[in-house]
């Protein structure tokens, strides 16, 4: 199962939390993984492309072996919200077809 976690500051984006596998299917066949992973790593990215934030702004752990990415931000603006936002949606849509391999949460911070 893959746990998703949104991190939320008066209701502001301020990170998130990805742990876990689908056990959809083999490793390197499992598309549900792989689309995970491809929205966590491009929401991770855009913060400093699209959301103009520093390197500095930014704290991440990633454990490839265990599933893990941790991000969170000292710095949060509109454009991080949007590229939350997105990130979000592409989880949601995830879950419209695959609910019994993702959970989504959300956590007050």
């Amino acid at each position: 199962m893959i746990r998703i976690k949104f991190f939320k500051t008066n209701n502001v984006f301020t990170g998130y939390k990805v742990s876990g596998h689908s056990d959809y299917a083999a490793l390197g066949k499992d598309i549900i993984c792989s689309a995970v992973s491809i929205l966590s790593y491009t929401t991770l990215n855009a913060m400093q492309t699209a959301a103009g934030l520093s390197s500095e702004d930014i704290v991440f752990t990633i454990e490839e072996a265990t599933g893990l990415m941790e991000v969170k931000l000292k710095v949060t603006n509109q454009k991080t919200e949007i590229v939350f936002k997105t990130f979000e949606t592409g989880i949601k849509l995830l879950l419209e077809d695959y609910n019994q391999y993702i959970i989504l949460d959300y956590k007050e911070v």
